[in-house]
């Protein structure tokens, strides 16, 4: 669990915060995840939005908070948590009920959020080439210089390389203009691979590990619903899946954050006209 430590934290203001609050965005997939729990348990909490298409992330402030530069962040009683499967497992600790993580289960669980986790940056991939346009994600050299200054750089008291592979991903992002064909290519593979995995799982099931609602299909869900914004075929490659996703629906809190927000529904449409013209959408490019 990355909990971080005093010294990570330069925004000090944060240590005097009492219940529970969360850093988010509303488009931010990873913060979905953090508000479905919160709605599914009807946990109290204070909103902190964090506009990422203004970089209010790489500001001083934010990245005081945390150093890496990423929403969502949890702070709660002064204490702050960051990445979204560790604070998952933080607050289903703090309030069990109803629960979410099967005793008996517990590796099985492990798995999924690692399988889910480990497609962050083909998740990214995906986003980035069909739900904004590149120009409007690129940045700049200045950016880029600001983030890597900002912050202390250190995570749980230790230097963290992951800022360094942050600023990998976003130069090679403007090298190439965006996301390559062949990166889109083998990102839509990877996702193919593991949702074939899930769709195997749920023929004797409802849910991800069994009858019952888990983290993992909190995880899974948000993930699934930015690749069907990409203009993935759920339905047609996983129907079981497509089921899944129909079933959590139902549910308020599911239902609430399934929908992505107007002006990225827009411009994922928008990609979506103008890549079938050209022949270049998600199907196209991948083969599928």
């Amino acid at each position: 669990m990355v909990l971080l430590a005093r010294d990570d934290i330069a925004t000090r203001e944060v240590f005097d915060w009492q219940g529970i609050h969360l850093l988010h965005f509303s488009g931010s997939t990873c913060s979905k995840k953090i508000r479905i729990l919160l709605g599914y348990k009807h946990i109290d909490w204070v909103s902190h939005p964090i506009n990422l298409v203004k970089r209010e992330n790489n500001s001083n402030w934010f990245m005081g908070i945390n150093p890496r530069g990423l929403v969502p962040v949890l702070v709660h009683d002064g204490h702050v948590h960051i990445e979204s499967n560790d604070i998952l497992d933080y607050l289903e600790q703090l309030h069990p009920e109803p629960p979410l993580m099967p005793a008996q289960q517990s590796a099985e669980l492990a798995t999924l959020l690692q399988a889910e986790d480990d497609l962050h940056v083909d998740l990214r991939n995906l986003t980035m080439r069909f739900t904004a346009p590149a120009k409007l994600m690129q940045r700049s050299k200045e950016q880029l210089q600001q983030y890597q200054s900002s912050g202390t750089g250190t995570v749980g008291g230790e230097p963290d390389s992951h800022k360094a592979e942050e600023l990998e991903y976003w130069r090679s992002f403007a090298a190439n203009q965006g996301i390559t064909d062949s990166q889109v290519t083998e990102s839509v593979s990877r996702f193919t691979q593991e949702l074939d995995k899930l769709e195997r799982r749920l023929k004797e099931n409802n849910f991800l590990l069994g009858d019952l609602v888990s983290l993992a299909d909190i995880s899974w869900f948000v993930t699934i619903n930015r690749i069907l914004l990409a203009g993935y075929p759920l339905q047609r490659l996983h129907p079981r899946l497509w089921a899944w996703r129909q079933r959590l629906l139902q549910t308020p809190a599911f239902a609430q954050e399934a929908r992505a927000p107007f002006l990225q529904t827009l411009m994922a449409k928008a990609i979506w006209l103008r890549d079938k013209l050209r022949r270049k959408t998600l199907v196209n490019i991948a083969g599928i």
